[in-house]
């Protein structure tokens, strides 16, 4: 009789966990062609055949049934007899034609421009590259810039990482003792939005001409007033608009290395009166023995890597590691909130 100890046992169970890792790209790419083509939202009206949905999506007909088996195998899809699919609470998280959703996110990560960067990977640890960029010719800000459909997605998918957390967050920690709040680098405005209609408080958006862009319309679809969010379009690195008693920044500051995040931090620091804060909101890489796992599945360790394909020098850092970036720059860390999932609130101050 075998037991948990058996070594045969245990070596059969270290081969699947690899097999695993070997075979989780093939399952993101099932996951983002089946996206990008609509599949999920296409079913989630009603189950069809393999052969409908080829016809709709204009596609082969036997290679998508390869596809579309692998992802009921996944548990993604399930497959009814006479090769017909239908929807699953996996599928449901991955719809992208009802608002910004984890198929955006899927979308984002997934698409061909972030594959080719991860072929860099090893390059980038013997030269000075960028994989992104020695990839795509630009970095990744200019290339969703430049591409609508990369642009688009990036936005959704910034929403949808907002959307996922945003509630747990204004749970536990309060943004109404503040008058005004300023989201640096937010996007097209789903957190300062949320915060706006939980606290009372005025909002400030700010981030660079062709995010905003996108800012005006959405924030109009959330129901507030007309005045309740400025809309200022800028670089960081020139100036931090003022008016504002706390600056929160959501993942902004890990797309950055020390050098410029400082650059950062001090236009932050001029914009603020002094009772002003700093909540930094964001997913910390766990220190040697904390769960390497967030709540919510997030692996911070995992991501950090992603973030230094993307772009110079940024990374996810540990709690400690912000604590003494912002130290740096005259700030002191007064409380640390965690949400239950993968984002927790560090709040900063001025100090004497």
């Amino acid at each position: 009789m075998q037991t948990a100890s058996n070594p045969a046992l245990s070596t059969i169970e270290a081969k699947k966990k690899v097999f695993g890792m070997i075979q989780a790209f093939w399952e993101s790419q099932c996951v983002y062609v089946a996206t990008r083509l609509g599949i999920f939202n296409l079913l989630q009206e009603k189950s069809q055949s393999v052969e409908t949905l080829a016809a709709t999506t204009s596609t082969n007909v036997e290679k998508l049934y390869v596809i579309l088996r692998a992802l009921g195998h996944l548990g993604v899809l399930q497959e009814a007899p006479g090769r017909v699919f239908g929807a699953t609470e996996l599928s449901a998280l991955l719809v992208t034609n009802a608002g910004p959703s984890m198929g955006h996110f899927a979308m984002h990560i997934t698409e061909p421009c972030q594959w080719d960067a991860w072929k860099e990977l090893e390059n980038c640890l013997h030269t000075d590259v960028v994989p992104f960029e020695q990839a795509n010719g630009k970095s990744v800000y200019e290339f969703t810039r430049d591409n609508p459909w990369s642009g688009d997605t990036f936005i959704n998918a910034m929403s949808f990482l907002t959307n996922h957390a945003v509630d747990a967050l204004l749970e536990v920690y309060d943004f109404s003792q503040f008058g005004t709040v300023m989201d640096v680098g937010g996007g097209q405005g789903g957190l300062i939005a949320s915060i706006v209609k939980k606290s009372g408080c005025k909002g400030i958006l700010f981030d660079v001409p062709y995010v905003t862009q996108t800012a005006i319309a959405y924030l109009e679809k959330q129901g507030l007033d007309v005045d309740a969010v400025q809309i200022i379009s800028g670089d960081v690195f020139a100036e931090v608009p003022s008016g504002a008693d706390a600056i929160v920044m959501k993942y902004f500051i890990s797309a950055w290395n020390d050098e410029d995040a400082i650059k950062i931090l001090n236009n932050c620091k001029k914009a603020l009166p002094k009772h002003g804060k700093i909540v930094l909101l964001q997913a910390f890489v766990p220190d040697l023995g904390e769960p390497p796992e967030s709540p919510d599945g997030i692996l911070p360790g995992l991501f950090a890597v992603q973030i230094m394909v993307a772009v110079p020098g940024g990374a996810w850092r540990t709690q400690q590691q912000f604590k003494d970036l912002f130290e740096k720059c005259g700030f002191q860390l007064e409380k640390v909130v965690p949400t239950g999932t993968n984002l927790s609130a560090m709040e900063f101050g001025l100090g004497a």
